[in-house]
């Protein structure tokens, strides 16, 4: 049996991309596969072993944990390597050198794009950790045997190298056909990260003018704050615009039960900022939400207009307008007929065309392809 070596020090052992649609797709394939991550809290699943890691906290812990990876996944005598962090770029490159196995780098989003939206960062840093991050990757990509990347988009910078694209669409199994006659058209529901460049500032203003028009309507947060500082930024201005009665945050979820949040709601919003990295990826949330039959507000970058347009899934924003952002809304609360029909493209578009199924399959082919090269 081929067996497959899954490395990530940054991401949850429970990642929806990483353990639930790659992993468990190369197990059900027939691959023996282990995945070393951080240690859980609490194990969910266990389908897939995970091999448990520290969690990183300074920056010299996060190197000492690299080479913790490195040792780990050699000792599990993998006959392939799959790493998911920019920060392990160096340990791929020992695996590859050590074990001469084949060695997978996967991309999950437009890394120096994402270096220039980090908040903390200052100018200069964000400048200077871009470029050389830039030539970290000219210096040691030529050494890895493949990259997995998400849209046409990021993988340009990767065209020159043995790649393929596997986007990350919603699974099947973990989204089970709703009722669409269970839903309420004045729930409204964002799921993810709760941060600054997700827009959720604005969209919390946007939603207090929907307020005003539709005193029913309510919104959940399913995520959780990116800081203590930011939640308390959000608090302040949900209490100064007294929409306390309006708004619920649920905390983090398991990706098993985010479903469970979206059954009965009916729209969906993405209002993530026009930051760089945004711009040029497709988030995984847009796909959630048509699984589950929702209608989108969504920002107003070409990925996303192409999706939404495409199969006229709901209303394309300026997500730095609260304006816009309460008219998307409303305009889709009010017409509770169209909405129906919305939804119910919003389905049909996931279910032919946004599924994660097809893109296991391209996953499968690229691991076939990569071992078959190994044997010549």
């Amino acid at each position: 049996m081929t067996k497959a070596v899954v490395l990530t020090t940054v991401h949850p052992a429970y990642d929806g991309r990483i353990y639930y649609k790659q992993c468990r797709t190369l197990k059900r394939a027939g691959y023996d596969v282990e995945l070393i991550a951080p240690e859980p809290e609490e194990y969910e699943d266990q389908e897939v072993p995970i091999v448990p890691l520290p969690k990183a906290g300074s920056r010299l812990s996060r190197l000492l944990l690299s080479l913790k990876a490195v040792k780990a996944a050699r000792k599990r005598k993998g006959d392939i390597y799959h790493f998911h962090d920019p920060e392990l770029l160096p340990a791929g490159v020992l695996l590859r050198i050590l074990t001469r196995k084949p060695v997978i780098f996967d991309v999950h989003e437009h890394y120096p794009n994402a270096i220039m939206s980090k908040p903390y960062l200052s100018k200069p840093a964000r400048v200077m950790m871009k470029k050389v991050f830039e030539v970290t990757e000219r210096v040691l990509l030529p050494f890895l045997s493949g990259i997995v990347v998400t849209t046409e988009e990021i993988g340009e910078r990767y065209k020159k190298y043995r790649h393929c694209k596997v986007e990350n669409y919603p699974l099947n199994e973990l989204f089970p056909a709703p009722d669409l006659s269970m839903k309420d058209a004045t729930q409204l529901v964002y799921v993810g990260g709760i941060t600054e460049i997700r827009g959720a500032a604005e969209l919390i203003e946007g939603f207090a003018k929907v307020v005003k028009a539709r005193p029913d309507a309510h919104l959940t947060f399913v995520g959780f704050f990116q800081s203590a500082e930011f939640e308390k930024r959000i608090m302040e201005l949900i209490n100064s615009l007294e929409i306390e009665d309006h708004v619920t945050f649920t905390g983090k979820v398991s990706y098993q039960k985010v479903h469970e949040y979206l059954e009965h709601s009916s729209i969906g919003l993405l209002p993530y900022l026009p930051v760089p990295n945004h711009v040029v990826c497709l988030p995984n949330k847009l796909f959630e939400y048509m699984a589950t039959g929702l209608a989108v507000v969504s920002s107003d970058f070409p990925n996303y207009r192409k999706v939404v347009t495409d199969y006229h899934t709901g209303e394309l924003v300026n997500p730095e307008s609260p304006e816009e952002i309460a008219d998307g809304m409303l305009k889709l609360m009010e017409d509770e007929k169209e909405l129906k029909e919305i939804q119910k493209r919003a389905l049909k578009a996931f279910e032919e065309s946004y599924s994660w199924e097809s893109e296991g399959r391209v996953l499968l082919r690229f691991y076939e392809e990569l071992l078959s090269k190994q044997k010549k």
